[in-house]
């Protein structure tokens, strides 16, 4: 179900947009464009932890890394990310 709140607009409206587009594309030269800094994100420390879990729970998780590509790694943290911020903020409102 869609529901527009606005009419579309007309051909003049259409072609003001246009020009405006064109005209400010125009003003933006190499020149004046900033110099990109790139940002390396800075890694936090990292734990080794040692899951003990039902086998199934891990044949699980290989079928899903084999359907994304993903690391086992990687899997494990998306799955328990949610929970975790979940429970965390369940914990603090107690």
């Amino acid at each position: 179900m869609t529901s527009f709140k606005k009419p579309p607009l007309t051909t003049i409206e259409k072609e003001r947009k246009a020009e405006e587009f064109i005209n400010y594309v125009a003003e933006i030269t190499p020149s004046v464009q900033t110099p990109k800094i790139i940002v390396t994100p800075k890694k936090e420390a990292t734990k080794t932890v040692i899951l003990r879990m039902p086998e199934s729970f891990k044949y699980d998780i290989n079928e899903i890394t084999s359907f994304t590509g993903l690391s086992f790694n990687a899997v494990c943290l998306e799955l328990l990310r949610p929970a975790i911020k979940k429970k965390l903020k369940e914990l603090k409102e107690d």
